[in-house]
């Protein structure tokens, strides 16, 4: 997997849900005949990391409104979190969906911030005992999974609420944030890049703070947060495993070397091929700029581009090159092993600049596929058992088809013959 566990610490049941084919032009709030926001000042603040927010139709059933968001102490005491909440501005500040966020032990750190100073006694501080406070002057982060049943239940605009308890015997105080709008563009709708059964989505979005997800960098000026609906696809075995011999050896992965595939028509706008396979478990001579090792990013339209990640060590065919069309279905490469993997994957990521880290990450829907089941266990006890070679378990279910919704992380997929 794309190791970002350590490598950004040293950064720093079916349903029909109509998608709409057609972006939709932001609105400003407030809109028309509804009254501006009363103006306060507010001691701690909080602030989207990204302009507007798409909502996103998951294999899970619901609907999704997943984000980061910077939260800022500007007072000089301590501020204690007793609640964070989203809420409908235009519905008298109606709480929305349901909001819960789990760490990868499964623990729930719903409405925590994760300090940006680095934790000194190796917890992950998204979890620690200071989560639910941040200190005089400080700032971090908060991680939100805003889920509904049904579109017509997706607010047109989404603020936060939340109750701070400032020292000195002070009230607590309640705040509001400025509304951010919601569904100015829809999810892009595009085919798989892989083919066959048993595809595991690790590390992908939403409720779970993966690598991912927690990714938030500090890129030329801005924290970006490129990855936030990215998916590390690892193919299981028929046992749940990983391997058919040493764990250490490439050949041991059966899907190593599968192809990869164009899911959309569009363009190269960049191509890395020639770094060496990684040896499972050992990551060498990794930076921010060749992280990604072999890769394509295919610009495929409407400021949407699409990277894929990891590819095996020349596997690129010679006549993709910059500038070079990909007809969606097209083979690309194959799964590899190269820069920051730590196993054989693919990491698939639509984003809206042709950065690779310099980027917002952005959700999107596979046209088709067949949901198989989950697997078992929290992220992490998943994560460690498969690339120790263990067997993972898979929890199985009556196969259900899957049309035009992103996989939701721990989910396993087949998808079909090319």
């Amino acid at each position: 997997m794309w190791i970002l566990r350590s490598w950004l610490a040293a950064l720093c049941v079916a349903f029909v849900v109509a998608v709409p084919a057609e972006a939709q032009t932001c609105r400003s709030f407030p809109p028309p005949g509804v009254a501006p926001m009363p103006l306060e000042l507010t001691p701690v603040t909080l602030q989207v990391l990204q302009p507007s927010l798409i909502p996103v139709p998951g294999t899970d059933g619901f609907i999704h409104l997943a984000f980061a968001a910077q939260v800022t102490n500007l007072d000089r005491g301590t501020a204690a979190f007793m609640g964070i909440r989203p809420v409908d501005p235009l519905h008298d500040f109606a709480e929305v969906g349901e909001s819960r966020v789990v760490d990868m032990d499964g623990n729930d750190v719903t409405g925590m911030v994760r300090p940006f100073a680095p934790s000194s006694n190796g917890i992950d501080p998204v979890r620690s005992p200071d989560a639910r406070q941040l200190a005089g002057g400080a700032a971090g982060i908060a991680f939100f999974d805003v889920r509904v049943r049904t579109m017509q239940a997706v607010p047109a605009f989404l603020s936060e609420q939340f109750v701070v308890r400032l020292p000195g015997g002070k009230p607590p105080v309640e705040e509001r944030t400025e509304p951010i709008p919601v569904g100015c563009s829809s999810p892009v709708v595009i085919s798989p890049p892989l083919v066959g059964p048993r595809w595991w989505d690790g590390n992908g979005c939403c409720q779970v703070i993966s690598p991912h997800r927690g990714a938030t960098l500090p890129i030329n000026g801005r924290i970006r947060v490129p990855e936030q609906f990215a998916i590390d696809f690892i193919q299981l075995t028929a046992t749940g495993g990983c391997c058919t011999g040493p764990v250490k050896d490439l050949k041991s992965w059966p899907f190593f070397g599968a192809p990869v595939l164009a899911v959309a028509n569009g363009v190269v706008v960049e191509k890395v091929d020639g770094m060496p396979e990684q040896i499972p478990g050992e990551v060498k001579g990794i930076t921010a700029q060749n992280a990604a090792g072999n890769h394509i990013v295919e610009d495929i339209g409407q400021g949407r581009y699409v990277l894929y990640a990891h590819l095996g060590t020349n596997s690129i065919p010679r006549g993709i090159v910059v500038g070079a069309a990909l007809t969606r279905g097209e083979e690309i490469g194959t799964v590899g092993n190269t820069g920051s993997s730590t196993a054989p994957h693919l990491h698939f990521q639509v984003m809206d600049s042709l950065s690779v880290l310099d980027a917002t990450g952005l959700p999107f829907v596979f046209d088709r596929q067949l949901l198989e089941g989950t697997v078992g266990g929290t992220a992490n006890q998943a994560d460690n058992a498969y690339e120790s070679g263990a067997e993972v378990r898979i929890v199985s279910m009556p196969p259900t088809q899957q049309t035009d919704r992103m996989p939701i992380e721990g989910q396993v997929f087949d998808y079909g013959s090319k």
